[in-house]
């Protein structure tokens, strides 16, 4: 089964550069539907927002798209921006992102990374190689662009997309939506058990039917079946039935069975 990836964007964290006011700290949100954005209780504007002259510090967010909210405490960290990305699924369980941003650590030579998640226990992969399971820390990743992927069974993945910097940790907090797999398989289920034929065993006289291993009198015995019931077609012959008996094939008289 096919496992939805969230559209992510890759975010430069900036320096001191134009687009980043210096001593200030930037946000970047984005999500699917587009939702008002709220900083601190005030309504912004709509996503994709982009801010990049806020005091650094912690800040309240909250989403609403429609008939749905998200909220969260996030952290702005001074010279660098925080990342917002989430999407609203059909139901509540089914809405997932995370939150990107990055914090000094005072050693000029590493590059490092933390990812949490729920739920928790997820495994966490750099570039495509799995580095361990969520809640993780890394001390070294290496300078450059990284992709990151959180995945769960069950679950939405995540895949993230970094610029990592000596001297800073990224920070990924996410949320795995849940996906429908239990639905869409019961759905399957249901349509392949539509279009599944049955035959019923019919009076013998015996008051049983043999069922045998291959299309012949000679071929072993493997059971019985009695007049009434019912098992899935798999195959229908002039002589020789194939039916579907507690999930093994076997296969029965002509004269014996009728098609549902």
């Amino acid at each position: 089964m096919l496992k939805r990836v969230f559209l992510v964007l890759l975010f430069s964290f900036v320096f001191s550069g134009c687009n980043l006011v210096k001593g200030k700290s930037g946000v970047e949100i984005i999500s699917f539907p587009s939702a008002k954005v709220y900083i601190d209780g005030t309504e912004a504007g709509m996503t994709p927002y982009k801010n990049n002259n806020l005091t650094p510090g912690k800040m309240l967010v909250k989403l609403v798209a429609k008939d749905q909210e998200w909220e969260r405490e996030v952290k702005l960290v001074k010279n660098a921006n925080t990342v917002i990305d989430w999407e609203f699924g059909e139901e509540k369980e089914s809405s997932g992102g995370y939150i990107l941003y990055m914090e000094e650590t005072g050693d000029s030579k590493k590059t490092g990374l933390i990812v949490s998640s729920i739920p928790d226990r997820a495994a966490v992969s750099i570039d495509g190689e799995i580095k361990g399971l969520s809640p993780l820390k890394l001390d070294e990743i290496g300078e450059g662009d990284k992709q990151v992927k959180i995945s769960f069974p069950g679950h939405k993945s995540i895949d993230v997309f970094i610029r990592s910097v000596r001297k800073y940790r990224l920070i990924v907090e996410a949320v795995l939506g849940r996906e429908k797999i239990v639905e869409r398989a019961v759905e399957e289920e249901s349509e392949l058990a539509a279009n599944v034929e049955e035959v019923e065993i019919l009076e013998t006289g015996t008051g049983w039917l043999r069922t045998r291993e291959s299309s012949s009198s000679a071929s072993l015995e493997k059971g019985r079946v009695l007049p009434g019931e019912k098992y899935p077609l798999v195959e229908e012959g002039d002589e020789w039935t194939k039916i579907l008996v507690k999930g093994e094939e076997v296969w029965v008289s002509s004269q014996y069975v009728s098609k549902i």
